[in-house]
């Protein structure tokens, strides 16, 4: 419904007709000559709404929000496809990723394939995790598998469901954070990038394994890093293309019984934070 466009005659007939229409819609409030345009634009702006297909289309005067009246005063209110798109965006603030592509916030178990025992059983250990976080311990998944079968996926799709219940998780891609640490050691940098590894909710590491494994990286970051999450009881989900019997002779690096001790007490870490699945029934997909 257009606004009413008056003259100095406020005692006009039309202008009567047009207040005690608009009157007709708002039993609760007065309409008056000072607000029936207000109440007119209510009107006209759900009407909008009704009939509107996407926040692209809106026609209202500030896109994605809707006027609206309520206590006798007039406000702006985000309408269905606003308050989505914020509950996305406040969704996808929970995701923390680095060096990895922002597409992965958007993988999600709704498209996920459960065509194998592994990713029903990945899907069930997650539906139960959520119940249980926060109240009991609870571990993460150490997820691993030849090329190609899906394990960077699903813990993208697991860090979604993860956020879609309030919890936070970091997505790393492991390779790029060693490269990256070492850049970093000469300033605070790096102590922020450690301390973050240790604190945020579910911390989840991507190709583990890739990267070039050394004392410095085992002693000093990854070991301490894993300690503290089992001490504190924050789960870890790991992506790796190294199975759980191959972890040691990775850690390891040479043949000294100090690096065999070391080796072995990040595996007993890895088992305190996380449960082992391999992905190797899983179907090998394109890229």
């Amino acid at each position: 419904m257009d606004s009413y466009k008056y003259n100095d005659d406020f005692n006009n007939l039309e202008l009567e007709n047009y207040i005690k229409e608009i009157q007709s819609h708002f039993p609760g409030i007065e309409v008056t000559l000072d607000n029936v345009n207000d109440c007119s634009l209510v009107l006209k702006e759900k009407t909008n709404c009704r009939n509107c297909p996407g926040l692209n289309c809106c026609k209202n005067q500030v896109k994605g929000f809707m006027t609206d009246v309520i206590d006798e005063k007039f406000i702006s209110v985000p309408c269905k496809f606003k308050k989505e798109i914020n509950a996305k965006n406040s969704q996808n603030s929970l995701i923390k990723t680095l060096y990895m592509p922002e597409s992965i916030k958007e993988y999600t178990f709704e498209n996920y394939d459960i065509n194998c025992e592994s990713r029903k059983k990945i899907y069930s250990h997650i539906q139960n995790f959520i119940v249980t976080f926060g109240r009991e311990q609870v571990k993460g998944l150490y997820i691993y598998g030849t090329f190609s079968i899906g394990k960077t996926y699903t813990l993208g799709c697991i860090a979604n469901e993860l956020s879609k219940n309030g919890i936070s998780s970091l997505l790393i891609y492991f390779p790029d954070l060693v490269s990256d640490i070492k850049q970093s050691l000469s300033d605070q940098r790096f102590t922020s990038i450690v301390n973050m590894l240790k604190e945020i909710d579910v911390l989840m590491l991507d190709d583990f394994g890739s990267e070039n494994m050394t004392p410095w990286l085992r002693d000093e970051i990854l070991g301490p890093v894993l300690n503290y999450r089992a001490l504190e009881h924050k789960p870890v989900f790991i992506s790796s293309n190294i199975s759980t019997g191959e972890i040691k002779s990775h850690l390891m690096i040479d043949k000294y019984k100090s690096s065999e001790i070391k080796a072995e007490r990040i595996m007993e870490r890895l088992k305190a934070v996380s449960i082992s699945i391999s992905m190797d029934d899983s179907e090998k997909y394109k890229r």
